[in-house]
């Protein structure tokens, strides 16, 4: 599918003037992830995905490849796509040089198909687009040439989020503040869809034990999922209801702006993913457990002590003092408000996203090159014979 933080990055790969891109997704399908509504920087054909128990099949593929005939192909690197590997050999067999793009580590348990599956795809693709540098570790290890391997610091577009941030004003905040009975109140904030792996239950769980030892603290909570309904119960059934606020799905930049901008911490007790990105753009420090194997790429983005806080996995306590530390300390969460924004605006941004999206695509059109490399000359190349074939062929 195509998510809306997706959005403006296929955007700003297709503006370049030798990038025609045509993404393949399932946009028909009713899902709060799904949110593809039209653009007009690139193309999108529709591709649906059927779920096998937990594999998925994608019926079509390879007659669209066929039509559209593209000059190079990046399929997503997902081990649970049954019939990748053969697509990725059909295009071997036709001369359609292809690489992977993906987060190649599993968030908890490893399993042997899986890692048999990214090993496959690691030898078999010209290039290899990861995440950030833990998935690239873990590729190499695996056996994936290094040479292959480009993170890519997966972010979000900051820009757009910052244009919103900065037209609010303090008065604004303030009534918004005031409007909502937050006056004298320290505001934790959560942002992310309501399901397992993302653990919404150990934050209330905390939190209850917060609320026992002061009743200054207000938790909001963003967003939707399967589990909201449950979560909604389990707030009930801790007796912190009244201190708890489940405001659902909002994807309203502004109304997300005015939550953000009054929240003391971000909290999310595993799997932080691209929310840590957004929270870091509005300068609120960071608050996750420190279990890499729960935790997703986006985890690299917090530095401990410097633009967020870890908390010992499992851990109830330690949760609530490092929240307490940055809710109690001022000059604290200060310094990583500021740290937080230097972060994702010069590491995490998405203009070096797309800067590294076009060197490693560099291989896919320069049959000489084995090594990503930061120029568009093989692209350019690789248009130009196109162009030769195309001639000769009229």
């Amino acid at each position: 599918m195509i998510p809306h933080y997706r959005i403006p990055l296929f955007e700003h790969i297709a503006a370049g003037p030798e990038v025609e891109l045509v993404v393949l997704a399932d946009i028909e399908r009713e899902t709060q992830l799904n949110q593809y509504r039209g653009s007009g920087k690139f193309e999108v054909r529709h591709l649906p995905f059927n779920l096998i128990g937990p594999f998925v099949f994608r019926p079509g593929l390879r007659s669209l490849l066929q039509d559209v005939r593209p000059d190079a192909v990046l399929f997503h690197g997902n081990p649970r796509e049954i019939f990748l590997l053969s697509h990725m050999k059909w295009c071997r067999r036709n001369g359609i040089p292809f690489g992977v793009w993906g987060m190649f580590f599993r968030v908890g348990k490893r399993r042997p198909v899986s890692e048999y599956l990214m090993s496959r795809m690691g030898k078999l693709a010209k290039v290899v687009l990861c995440y950030g540098e833990r998935d690239g570790r873990e590729m190499r290890q695996r056996g994936t040439d290094p040479n292959k391997i480009v993170p890519l610091y997966n972010s979000i577009d900051q820009s757009r989020i910052a244009a919103v941030r900065d037209a609010i004003t303090p008065e604004e905040i303030e009534s918004f503040r005031k409007a909502r009975n937050l006056c004298n109140r320290k505001v934790i904030l959560q942002v992310v869809r309501m399901t397992g792996i993302k653990r919404t239950d150990v934050l209330l769980s905390a939190f209850a034990q917060l609320r026992r030892q002061r009743c200054d603290v207000e938790l909001v909570l963003i967003g939707g999922g399967p589990l909201e309904d449950k979560m909604k119960r389990l707030a009930q059934d801790l007796g912190i209801l009244d201190g708890v606020r489940f405001l659902g799905p909002l994807y309203d930049e502004r109304q997300l702006a005015l939550w953000y901008s009054l929240a003391d911490v971000f909290a999310m007790a595993t799997c932080i993913g691209l929310s840590i990105h957004h929270a870091m753009c509005y300068g609120v420090p960071v608050v996750t457990d420190d279990d890499p194997r729960t935790q997703t790429a986006e985890f690299e983005v917090l530095q401990d002590g410097v633009n967020g806080l870890t908390y010992r996995s499992g851990d109830l306590g330690d949760f609530c003092r490092k929240l307490c530390s940055i809710l109690d300390h001022p000059d604290l969460a200060g310094a990583m408000s500021a740290a937080g924004k230097r972060r994702v605006e010069e590491v995490y941004n998405i203009q070096r996203m797309v800067e590294r999206f076009h060197a490693g695509i560099e291989p896919l059109f320069d049959p000489c090159r084995t090594s990503p490399a930061p120029s568009t000359s093989g692209l350019e190349l690789h248009r130009a014979l196109r162009r030769q074939r195309d001639l000769l062929h009229q």
